[in-house]
């Protein structure tokens, strides 16, 4: 079929609202779910912890939710994350329980500034543990990822409490190992039988916890939901009731990703924290990749669509896109995962789900399943990276060409459809980051050997031209009159991608390209500074969201130029950066709105791009 016949059919796509609603729906938990982190007895206020601490000999566990002020948008999110995740856990609420004295306040005042908990040096959520003088024995912030083992471990070293292994009730030791060793069905098994022999409350409680993870991971997450919804009418009086509830409402960290009970190196448990949950040097790239492989595919409800994102800024009808978007970037890094000339093979069991999430994937893309069509604010990242997605396909799989192309054309002219006459796309506004992203996704497609209109991609080019400063700087919105303004400071993340969004089609030179991405290294500790913020954050209006979007698309740029003696040494670097930053579990995050799989999907991507420096 022909580009001109696709137009036709999406020709009513121009004549709806250039935006849609932007209002966002964030509802309260509910009674049972508003209970969860209730267990830990936190005391009043910091003043009467210290005061108790003094006279106990008991170390202070401040739990500080929020640095105020401070540019996060989500506080109450990522609350809800600690206090259904660890302050839900039963064995670190005894931790807490015998051995600290627990208090959850903001910080504010003097008490912050003296301990440096202000913005831009303490990212919340995070902690601290403090003697009865109020000395700081334990600093951790930015905490985006949750394990009950390596949460507790350094404060098992503070309190001179060791572990003995997992942290789980021991009758389910055995079921908690089978889920630990990827065996989900036994694992439910297990936790069947040991609720078979009529447990305590709290026994039971965590063995019905345990076969809702084991089914969620296991991709079905109606059954899941259900078992943690039964678990609340049973035991309402138990955290982990409170905890599957936030859970069943959508609130809690581990249907969001951000919490798991995998094994851990040693070396992961070992040492404080570094900048919250990062771990550096503890994974190779081959780790990274079968660890990355495995959260993206877990994640997978069952139906191909990777839903853990909250990133409503276009608002909450915009959701289905952002989802859309996510699950098509983190089936391209599936893609690379599992191709033939992959230079890290995936074990075949985990080489199988990743094929069938891909095949589900796939499915959704080409019969348009995930994208809310009627949202203009985000549907841009939907359309753009479902076409980075079919491209990649018919790279790595060049049997199947003719099969997705269909898919392809259509993705095209919904692309197309997007732009109006000004060729400035947009997303929740029109800005030169959004041509660019149009540009390339374009770029891919005509490469995949589909029509792509010219007049399109000229106007594109023109748009994304109008917002170039002389010095190469691009301006953050569109600039739609007068010349543009903007630092290089400012804007050295979102330069590498407008460049070569205008090189890809012969609108730019080696020089320029080169340039841009030397200026997008030059600052990297700009992004580097907010990347667990989810809200621009710093003078240059850098937030934690454009951390591995800028990173990425600086990596994809790299290996444009030419000159292996400039490019190579800056592909090193960038790859260092990339094998710094993993989770503690192997996996990536920025903004925590996000999520994890946009991160992970992101920081594989930037690997892949970056495979000349390994």
């Amino acid at each position: 079929m022909r580009f001109a016949t696709w137009l036709c059919v999406l020709g009513l796509l121009p004549f709806l609202p250039a935006q849609n609603s932007t209002k966002k729906v964030r509802p309260a938990p509910g009674d049972l779910a508003a209970r969860a982190g209730d267990a830990v007895p936190w005391r009043k206020d910091l003043a009467a912890a210290l005061a108790e601490a003094k006279q106990s000999g008991k170390p202070v566990f401040w739990y500080v939710p929020a640095v105020q002020p401070s540019p996060m948008d989500r506080k109450p999110e990522i609350d809800r994350y600690l206090r259904g995740g660890p302050f839900s856990w039963p064995s670190t609420i005894d931790l807490l329980t015998a051995h600290f004295v627990p208090v959850a306040e903001p910080a504010k005042g003097d008490a912050a500034k003296q301990r440096g908990l202000v913005r831009n040096q303490f990212l919340e959520p995070g902690y601290l543990v403090l003697d009865g003088d109020g000395n700081t024995l334990l600093r951790v912030d930015q905490l985006t990822t949750l394990h009950p083992e390596w949460f507790e471990a350094p404060l098992r070293r503070v309190a001179k409490a060791p572990a003995d292994g997992f942290p789980c009730h021991p009758a389910l030791r055995e079921a908690w190992a089978a889920y630990r060793d990827g065996d989900r069905p036994a694992a439910q098994a297990r936790a069947e039988a040991v609720l078979a022999a009529d447990p305590a409350p709290a026994v039971a409680a965590e063995a019905h916890w345990l076969v809702g993870a084991a089914l969620l991971r296991s991709g079905q997450r109606t059954l899941a939901l259900q078992r943690w919804t039964d678990l609340g009418k049973a035991l309402p009086d138990q955290p982990l009731a409170w905890k599957a509830a936030l859970e069943v409402e959508g609130h809690g960290p581990f249907r969001r990703g951000f919490e798991d009970y995998l094994p851990l190196p040693p070396n992961a448990l070992a040492a404080d924290p570094v900048d919250g949950t990062r771990l550096p040097g503890v994974y190779d790239e081959a780790e990274l990749w079968r660890r990355g492989v495995a959260f993206l595919v877990a994640m997978d409800g069952g139906d191909g669509v990777l839903r853990d994102s909250i990133y409503d800024f276009g608002g909450t009808d915009g959701l289905p896109n952002v989802h859309a978007a996510v699950t098509c970037l983190a089936g391209e890094a599936l893609l690379l995962a599992t191709r033939k000339e992959a230079p890290f093979p995936l074990p075949a069991a985990l080489a199988a789900r990743a094929e069938a999430t891909l095949q589900r994937m796939r499915a959704n893309v080409e019969a348009d399943r995930m994208a809310a069509v009627s949202d203009r604010d985000e549907i841009l990242w939907a359309r753009a990276y479902a076409l980075r997605f079919l491209a990649a396909w018919t790279r790595a799989r060049g049997g199947d060409a003719e099969a997705v192309r269909p898919a392809l054309q259509r993705g095209v002219a919904a692309l197309v459809a997007l732009q109006p006459e000004t060729g400035v796309w947009f997303h929740e506004y029109g800005n030169p980051f959004a041509i660019a992203t149009a540009l390339q996704a374009l770029h891919f497609a005509r490469q995949a050997g589909i029509e792509v209109p010219q007049d399109n991609v000229d106007r594109g080019l023109r748009a994304l031209a109008m917002n170039r400063t002389d010095a190469g700087a691009f301006t953050y919105g569109h600039t739609a009159k007068g010349k543009p303004r903007a630092s290089i400071e400012s804007a050295a993340g979102r330069m590498p991608l407008c460049e070569l969004g205008l090189y890809l089609f012969g609108a730019s030179d080696q020089d320029k390209l080169r340039a841009a991405v030397e200026a997008g290294q030059r600052h990297h500790g700009l992004l580097a500074a907010v990347r667990k913020y989810d809200d621009h954050a710093d003078r240059h209006g850098y937030g934690g969201f454009f951390f591995w979007f800028d990173l990425l698309a600086r990596a994809e740029a790299a290996a444009r130029v030419d000159d292996a003696a400039a490019r190579l040494p800056l592909q090193r670097q960038m790859r260092a950066l990339v094998l710094d930053l993993p989770e503690f579990d192997g996996a990536f995050v920025d903004s925590h709105e996000l999520g994890r799989c946009y991160g992970t999907a992101m920081a594989l991507l930037a690997l892949d791009a970056l495979a000349a420096a390994r």
